[in-house]
């Protein structure tokens, strides 16, 4: 994801220079830095960390790496951007946030779909109508994620037959069971994605109702404030990637089809149902962009000037505290 997702849109952007790679392994670290002319290497993200001339850092690792790398650059004051999920606990999430306050820096949480100009597009819509109220009031939402082919046929990155390292890694939730542990990595890691959007989209926060996680495919009941949202959640063999978020009115819903994460320059599919005597359909057009380098572009605005990302820490840390409560009704003891 580094390769594919994030550092081609780091280098492409005018106003950021990229100054130094760090990677633990040798001959990857070598490679990597001369395909794309990246002057500095080094093994450890403490040396990053010390350095006076990098401003900030972009670090893509697992999620059970994420608390101690980000943790030592924010505590030495470098704005940090990680790949979602944020952690795998709700207690990493905390001390994620602790470490951004003791050192002045901003975490920026990678939930790429915010930065979508279709998921923008829609959001605005969204807004736009609970505040007039033409289509009535919010009565359901649902999300639905049946996966895919993510990476829709993108890749090309560098690769290395060196062993991947032994690293200390944050440990999973005490309560859960250890044969538990393989869905909880699956749910937290790809279906954050659905949670952290029904929670954008609705400005609203989300309380666990329900949840069956007993078989290949789990349901989750969940109230929005005065309505209900449902989340469903699956696997699918398909060439594409099947995902959908509606949000329903008293007269009409919008829907958003978000597409493979991994599909360049195309955003997600916005459709806008208004009822009626005379019933409309519509479908706005956004731009060719892609989420990922819009989402790199926000966080070097938020470096430049300061600023909290859209998908902060401290927002961000909400996902893992739902998560948890979901995974807790469902793959708890």
């Amino acid at each position: 994801m580094g390769q594919v997702a994030h550092l081609p849109n780091f280098l492409a952007a005018p106003d950021c220079e990229v100054v130094a790679l760090a990677e633990l392994r040798p001959r990857l670290r070598e490679l990597v830095a001369e395909r794309y002319a990246i002057p500095r290497t080094v093994a450890s993200h403490t040396e990053l960390a010390e350095a006076e001339d990098i401003d900030a850092v972009v670090a893509i690792t697992p999620e059970d790496l994420n608390e101690r790398i980000a943790c030592d650059l924010l505590s030495a004051g470098k704005p940090v951007m990680t790949e979602k999920p944020m952690a795998v606990s709700l207690a990493a999430a905390r001390r994620m946030v602790e470490a951004g306050r003791a050192g002045d820096a901003h975490l920026m949480v990678g939930y790429m779909k915010r930065y979508d100009d279709g998921v923008r597009q829609a959001k605005r819509l969204i807004d736009r109508l609970r505040e007039s109220g033409e289509l009535g009031e919010v009565t359901f939402a649902c999300g639905h994620c049946f996966c895919g082919g993510w990476q829709a046929g993108l890749g090309g990155h560098v690769t290395t037959d060196e062993e991947y390292p032994q690293l200390d890694r944050t440990p999973l939730p005490s309560w859960l069971p250890e044969e538990a542990s393989g869905d909880y990595r699956r749910f937290n890691n790809v279906f954050c994605h659905n949670v952290n959007l029904l929670r954008h989209l609705l400005s609203s926060p989300l309380a666990v109702k329900h949840v069956d996680m007993s078989g290949p495919t789990w349901m989750v009941l969940l109230d929005g404030g005065g309505f209900p949202i449902s989340l469903e959640m699956g696997k699918l063999d398909a060439h594409a990637w099947e995902e959908q978020t509606r949000v329903y009115f008293e007269r009409g819903w919008i829907e958003i089809e978000t597409p493979s994460p991994l599909l360049r320059n195309v955003p997600a599919t916005v459709t806008v149902y208004r009822g009626g005597e005379e019933p409309q359909l519509r479908r706005p057009i956004a731009p060719w962009t892609w989420a990922f380098e819009n989402e790199a572009r926000h966080f070097l605005e938020c470096v430049r000037e300061g600023k909290e990302p859209l998908s902060s820490g401290e927002d961000s840390i909400r996902d893992v505290e739902l998560i948890e409560a979901i995974a807790r009704q469902g793959l708890g003891d």
